[in-house]
This record gives structure tokens, C-alpha cells and sequence, in this order.
């Protein structure tokens, strides 16, 4: 079958799958996705377009033609039933019936429909529908991405259509069943219920998986790049997950309070468990106590670490992660197979929208053709004629663009030779100047610096700094004078290489706490720094009350000597 693309802009990152239905079912043609820095504003369409071009570079998919998700906040979903009338009609009416179900004019909303079924009820025929209702400023942000990028939108849905689509290939809906699928997002959750295979109930939630790493920022030292900061507690937060009595470790090389990041994410966990929970029972009250079955969980924030455990726990309902690519068949050549496992939720919306069956609405604007408007008998007189223009000017089009291509083929033959005649000069020219250079050269003569080891210097120095003390600057003179006074003999300043003088290390810092702690932590720092082979005739310089700070500090200046080891060898 032909190969369709399924794609998912969202507010983290851009989901691009591509797949093929075969007889034993969907397979996975090509995967690929791109994050959206923090840096990038989410409404610059140019800048979004340029990540799906590098996403669609990367993935080499091999059509424009793309089915796409609208996704972001002000899509209503909407169950009703209505009387059985002609589409036509049918779709005047709809804005009338959620009119007042929407926050925003209905003026200002594409509204579409799916027929969940058709039945009798007293004597009459009616329409059991799911209608959807889209900003209208929405749709033109997502096809502008998408048209800016070199794409072609054959499908515009929305993620609600694509995720039911995804559970129903994988077999995840049962009759007599009622299953909530929440759908992790970074700026929102998304909670749907279904019961017999269709959807009963949807909404959505904030805060989200940017409100957590936000929260996780709160316990990170300060950056001036706040974009740096957010990934850095970004990449805390997909490491870590929710903890379990863990009190300290390491990510990426870097020591942290696991207890202190736990306090920080409890807030924003327990918003979560209240929205959902809230969310399920209003869904009981309105369907008489309905039974829920269990809860399926997908998108990004469904690989955080001990997630499903802990809303089971917190809900009392079994709770699961929803992976529609495993064990789905897939082209080994353009799919990474351990992706699949890893991140595989986060492609659930991309995915099931690449799928086009059971259900479906279209929210692309209907062009209706302008022939339409003709009568049959003066189209045929209308067309003869234009056709006959249309070719005529076909044939002259072809012609003219052969003669084009043979004109841009000679100019480019010409600008090759060009150049490379250019460049033949310019090399005979850069050969001379080597030439010079390598005679001036050797009139110098050659000096050996040692190398001062800037790596050990700062691990020597890390490891003696106390904890009530932190520093300002850390910074290597070469070239200077020692600062101390050595006891030299003559004999040994003789034998000191000339041309290598010794490089200086100067510390700033601050420490913080009473005097008597002050002066305890500068003792240790210089016990410290003495002990060390790497430094020598380490002094205090200066010390100075500093009062920029909510609780008692020194400012203080340790400089000392760096002994270089096998200085003056080669």
C-alpha cells in the first residue's frame, strides 16, 4: 500500500511516522523527531518550519503529502444527538447547537462532525454525532508550518481522532468496557473515556510536563541562560522521574538532592492526580456510576520513571503505559528498533493519524471548484476553447524550458572553468607565502613552555573548598613572580630553567557563616592548598565584611605559586 505520514506538531517537539497498512497490519515505514528548544517562540511559524525541515531531511521521507493533528488549547469535542437531516443542513446546524457550549464565537471556529450511528427513537430518525470545534486561527498556524516547510496537508484532524484510531488497530478497546487514555503533553493533559469502543467523554488539564521541570528549576543554581536551565531540568527530569526514598545522586556527572527535587515535583504530581481524578468522577456522576476498567497512559510524559505506579497508587485504578510501536513491524534500515521501546508513546498522535480508518473528521477548508457554479451546457463551450489554449501553451512551456536548461548548463560549464582557474592562481600565490612564512620562521628561536595543568589545578582546588564557601574567581597568571619568598640558595636559583617563569594562582571567593566559621573554612582552604604538590607559598591577602547577602559573609583573596611539574623538560 501507499506509504502515509502522520504529523504531530506540539508544543515540546515535532512527530513525524510513517506507515503502510499491509495484511498483517500497520507498518512502520520511517520515524523522526525534532524538540523545540525553549529559546524558539512557539508562535513563529518560520522557526517551526525550519525544525520540520531538518526533521524531514533527517527521516528522507519519500512524499510532501502529509496528514497532520491540530493540537493546542480551545478544541472542543462535543457528543449530541440530532435529527437525521441531509449533510448539507446538517452542517448549517451544528454552529447553532455549540454555540453555547464555547468560550470563544462560534464565528471564530471551524466545526466538523463524525456519525458515531444512526437510530429510532419515537418514530423518528436521529444521528448519534461527535462534533469537534477548532479556533479557525489554530488550523492557519498548523497548515502555515506545514505549507512553509515544502508540505503538502492531504488530512488536517485532531489528536482526539488520531489516538482512537491507535487504539483500535492495537486492540486496546473491548464492548462492555470503559477504558481512560490520558495523553501526557508538555503544556497540557489530555483525558479520554471510552466505553464499547467509542468516545464518551474528553478535557483537558493543565498543569503539564513543562510545569514540572519548571518546578524542578526552583532547586537549580541560578543561570543567566534561562533556556540552559530548563533543559538542564529537563534532562533531571527524564532521568530521575518520581522518586522512590532516594536521597542524593548523580546526573550527568552532577551531584544533586534527590529529596529536594522530590519536594519540588510533589505540588505539581498532586494537581495532576486531583485534575484526573476529578475529571473520572465527574464522568461516573454523569454516566450513573459508570465503572472505569483501567487507565492507559501515553505521550511524552508517559516514560517518566515510576509514573504508572504512582498514579495506581494514587488513583486506585490499573494504570498502564500505552506503546503503539511495540512490537509493531517496522523497516529496519529507517527505524531505530530501541526508540521504539524507549519513546514510543510519544508517537501515538503521529502515529494514529497516519492511520485513516474508523474514524475521522476533516477540518481542511472546503474549496468549492468554480465549474461548479457553471451550467453543464455552457461549460462544454467554455472548455473546448480553454484546453486548446492550455496546450498550445503547454507545448510552448516544454520548448522554452529545454531551451533554458542547455543555456543554465552552458553558464555553469563556463563559471567551473572559471573557477578553477581562480583558484589555480590563488594556489600558486598561497605556496609563496608558505615559502616566506617557513624562512621568517626559522630565524626565531624556538622557546619550550611547559604547560600549566589548568584541569588538575582546578580538581586540586575543588576538592579542599569547605562547604559554607563558594568561588567568585579562579584564574592562572603565567609569567608572573612567585608570591612568596622562597629560601633559595644561590646554588638552586641557578639551576632554575631561565625562560620559564612560574605561573600564580589567585582565588575569590566567598565564606559564609560567623567569624569563628569564616576563619575556620579560610584555614582549611590554605591547609589544604599547602598539603597539595601542586601549590606552594600559598597566602591570604585580604579579608572584608560583605553585607550584599541575607546571611553573614567574607569576601576573601588566597593567592599562591603552581609548581609545574618537569618544568624545563621536554
Amino acid at each position: 500500500m501507499t506509504e502515509t505520514i502522520g504529523l504531530d506538531i506540539g508544543s515540546h517537539s515535532i512527530k513525524l511516522v510513517g506507515m503502510e497498512k499491509t495484511a498483517k497490519g500497520p507498518f512502520l515505514t520511517c520515524l523522526g523527531l525534532k524538540r523545540i528548544p525553549q529559546s524558539i517562540d512557539k508562535e513563529d511559524i518560520n522557526s517551526l518550519s525550519i525544525l520540520l525541515k531538518d526533521l524531514i531531511e533527517e527521516t528522507d521521507i519519500r512524499t510532501k503529502k502529509v496528514r497532520l493533528t491540530v493540537s493546542g488549547s480551545g478544541i472542543h469535542i462535543r457528543r449530541m444527538t440530532l435529527p437525521s437531516i441531509p449533510k448539507k443542513e446538517l452542517i448549517q446546524t451544528l454552529p447553532w447547537e455549540m454555540k453555547d457550549n464555547l468560550p470563544f464565537p462560534v464565528e471564530t471556529a471551524r466545526i466538523q462532525y463524525n456519525i458515531l450511528g444512526e437510530f429510532v427513537e419515537d418514530g423518528a430518525k436521529k444521528l448519534d454525532l461527535l462534533v469537534v470545534a477548532c479556533p479557525i486561527n489554530l488550523i492557519d498556524r498548523t497548515l502555515s508550518i506545514a505549507n512553509v516547510a515544502g508540505l503538502q496537508v492531504t488530512h488536517l484532524d485532531v489528536s482526539a481522532f488520531g489516538l482512537w484510531n491507535m487504539l483500535y488497530a492495537r486492540d486496546q478497546l473491548k464492548l462492555g468496557e470503559t477504558v481512560a487514555l490520558i495523553d501526557l503533553g508538555s503544556e497540557k493533559i489530555s483525558l479520554f473515556l471510552f466505553k464499547d469502543e467509542t468516545l464518551q467523554f474528553s478535557r483537558e488539564m493543565t498543569p503539564a510536563g513543562a510545569d514540572l521541570t519548571r518546578a524542578i528549576t526552583d532547586g537549580l543554581p541560578f543561570e543567566k541562560d534561562m533556556g540552559f536551565l530548563f533543559e538542564k531540568a529537563e534532562r533531571i527530569k527524564e532521568e530521575v522521574g518520581i522518586l522512590s526514598g532516594a536521597q542524593e545522586g548523580r546526573v550527568a556527572g552532577e551531584k544533586l538532592d534527590f529529596s529536594k527535587i522530590s519536594f519540588l515535583m510533589r505540588p505539581v504530581l498532586e494537581r495532576w492526580v486531583a485534575e484526573i481524578g476529578r475529571s473520572l468522577d465527574y464522568y461516573r456522576n454523569q454516566f450513573y456510576g459508570e465503572k472505569i476498567d483501567r487507565i492507559l497512559l501515553t505521550g511524552g510524559g508517559a516514560h517518566l520513571k515510576n509514573i504508572a505506579s504512582y498514579l495506581e497508587g494514587e488513583l486506585h485504578l490499573p494504570v498502564e503505559l500505552f506503546n503503539p510501536l511495540r512490537e509493531m513491524l517496522y523497516d529496519a534500515k529507517r527505524v531505530n528498533g530501541q526508540a521504539l521501546d524507549e519513546t514510543g508513546s510519544m508517537f501515538t498522535t503521529a502515529a494514529g493519524i497516519a492511520l485513516s480508518e474508523p474514524r475521522q473528521v476533516e477540518l481542511l477548508p472546503v474549496k468549492e471548484p468554480f465549474w461548479s457554479k457553471i451550467p453543464a451546457e455552457k461549460a462544454i463551450f467554455i472548455l473546448v476553447p480553454i484546453l486548446t489554449i492550455l496546450i498550445f501553451l503547454g507545448m510552448i512551456w516544454y520548448k522554452t524550458g529545454q531551451v533554458t536548461a542547455l543555456q543554465k548548463e552552458r553558464a555553469d560549464k563556463v563559471a567551473r572553468v572559471a573557477k578553477l582557474e581562480d583558484l589555480r592562481t590563488r594556489l600558486s600565490v598561497l605556496k609563496e607565502k608558505e615559502a616566506k612564512i617557513k624562512q621568517d620562521l626559522s630565524l626565531f628561536p624556538s622557546l619550550v613552555t611547559p604547560p600549566i595543568p589548568y584541569r588538575k589545578a582546578l580538581k586540586e582546588v575543588l576538592e579542599v573548598i569547605p562547604g559554607n564557601m563558594t568561588l567568585t574567581l579562579f584564574e592562572i597568571q603565567s609569567g608572573g613572580k612567585p608570591v612568596g619568598k622562597p629560601s633559595q640558595t644561590p646554588a638552586s636559583k641557578e639551576t632554575e630553567p631561565q625562560g620559564h617563569p612560574k605561573s600564580i594562582l589567585h582565588l575569590s571567593g566567598l565564606a559564609f557563616g560567623n567569624d569563628i566559621h569564616c576563619l575556620t573554612a579560610l584555614a582549611k582552604i590554605i591547609e589544604g592548598l599547602e598539603r597539595s604538590p601542586l601549590f606552594s607559598h600559598v597566602k591570604l591577602i585580604s579579608t572584608d565584611e560583605n553585607k550584599l547577602y541575607n546571611q553573614l559573609a567574607t569576601e576573601f583573596d588566597i593567592v599562591c605559586d603552581i609548581d609545574i611539574p618537569n618544568k624545563g623538560k621536554d
